[in-house]
């Protein structure tokens, strides 16, 4: 009885692990349980007696089994750590570790990015504050400098653009807009650039906080990648029941194809003039179609536009 339990049992157990093994010999499968069958998307009861590498189709996998070196590999869209003994291959699905690893990462550079000019903000405030001011002077920057430390907190408490829902309220985008280019001057100041701003009053539907980001990150954008000694041009028009807000530089015009590529996370221009983390044209795309808006970049005949639609009350 304890023989006939121990056999039916083994079966049983090779397929519910869920390292994926498959055992070998004279170079060919003579058994592999459902994990190897899945990670390798064949069928287990197909491939007994198949020579291993028809098996694998992948000489990466046969040369571990042949070496016994530990690989990290992607194959059949999953990312596999492969190891060997004299007559076995085990595999180890890493996909959802990688994965979740790779979201942390993401995770922590929009954190590092949208809490970039709020800290920046802060600490330019602070040194300012180390000489003598007029005091009307002196409560303007404490005053920028709590309203930055008011955003910072509310940035920490969200995390990111990903985490929770916007939280939409009636906005003036004039005094948005203010604030972005009041945030912004600096930069605009390094790179020579002059601003010609086309805001009607429009009153929009947006979350406060994210509407300043995506302002910042676009001015910012045109300021550091376009042209220094330029104009850049900042308009918001009507169309429906939005406002389509857009920035324009006087740089060379993008292929299209490279356009659409900056959206992408990490995704930085050939010729940069500063370093970055390539995640604020992401960020403004997801800022948008959170509160159902659209974000988009075009090449014009001199220059650049990229821009962003935002609802109107």
């Amino acid at each position: 009885m304890s023989d006939a339990l121990t056999a039916d049992s083994a079966p049983n157990f090779f397929n519910a692990l869920s390292e994926g093994v498959i055992v070998v010999r004279s170079g060919r499968v003579v058994r592999i349980n459902a994990a190897a069958g899945r990670f390798l998307e064949v069928q287990p009861e197909q491939v007994v007696g198949t020579p291993l590498i028809a098996v694998l189709r992948d000489h990466r996998l046969e040369g571990v089994f042949l070496t016994g070196e530990t690989v990290e590999l992607e194959t059949r869209g999953r990312v596999l750590r492969a190891s060997a003994t004299p007559e076995c291959l085990l595999l180890y699905d890493l996909t959802e570790t990688r994965r979740a690893q790779e979201s942390a990462r993401e995770l922590l550079a929009v954190l590092s990015h949208e809490l970039r000019t709020p800290a920046t903000t802060i600490r330019a405030t602070l040194e300012a504050l180390r000489y003598p001011l007029e005091e009307a002077q002196r409560e303007r920057f404490l005053g920028r400098a709590e309203a930055e430390t008011e955003r910072l907190v509310r940035l920490l408490n969200d995390l990111t653009v990903d985490v929770r829902p916007p939280k939409l309220r009636s906005l003036a985008l004039r005094e948005t807009v203010s604030r972005a280019l009041a945030l912004v001057q600096d930069t605009f100041l390094e790179h020579r650039v002059r601003l010609e701003c086309d805001v009607p009053p429009f009153t929009v539907l947006a979350d406060s906080d994210k509407l300043l980001q995506v302002l910042i990150n676009l001015l910012e954008n045109a300021a550091i990648h376009g042209p220094d000694e330029k104009t850049i041009f900042l308009k918001a028009e009507m169309q429906s029941s939005w406002v389509r807000v857009s920035v324009r530089d006087e740089g060379k015009p993008l292929p299209e194809a490279a356009i659409e590529r900056l959206f992408e996370p990490h995704s930085r221009g050939r010729r940069v003039k500063a370093k970055g983390t390539g995640l604020g044209l992401y960020i403004v795309r997801s800022i948008a179609q959170r509160w159902g808006g659209e974000a988009w970049g075009r090449p014009l005949e001199a220059g650049n536009e990229f821009g962003f639609s935002v609802p109107l009350r």
